[in-house]
């Protein structure tokens, strides 16, 4: 009977489409006055696939196109896992209980307004042509 419930465990892991977090938390900030936009992207523990392709394309779109504005401190970049205790303000204030991603506007170093992006991304996600032209559209107005 051990046997059984062992065997059916690995299989539920196995065949269930949840992925353990591979890819640890990222922030890069720079605290830099000329700050104008923090992307966040929000996720728990264990995903399914496509919550790690939203960050993979997350990831790719800021690492391919905007380095330099994240190397300046124009961007900031938050990939942060919300189940860790240490991420619990940023979840509170960005209401982040799973696979979230946000904008947050600054104007003159102050916080001016958040996009919330999740339903986009999960929209988009599939089609990571769309996804990057998209976003970065959208990043693109923001720091003009």
């Amino acid at each position: 009977m051990k046997a059984f419930f062992i065997s059916a465990a690995i299989f539920i892991l196995l065949f269930s489409g949840a992925k353990a977090q591979t890819i640890g938390d990222t922030i890069i900030s720079n605290n830099n006055k000329n700050l104008e936009l923090k992307v966040f992207y929000f996720h728990i523990t264990d995903r399914c696939n496509t919550c790690h392709s939203i960050e993979i394309n997350i990831r790719k779109v800021l690492f391919e196109n905007y380095q330099e504005e994240i190397n300046k401190g124009i961007i900031d970049v938050y990939i942060l896992n919300c189940e860790l205790p240490e991420n619990k303000d940023l979840v509170k204030k960005y209401e982040a209980y799973g696979s979230t991603t946000a904008l947050t506007v600054f104007e003159n170093g102050k916080e001016k307004y958040t996009e919330d992006l999740s339903s986009w991304a999960f929209q988009k996600v599939h089609k990571p042509e769309v996804f990057a032209k998209e976003l970065k559209e959208k990043i693109n107005l923001i720091i003009k």
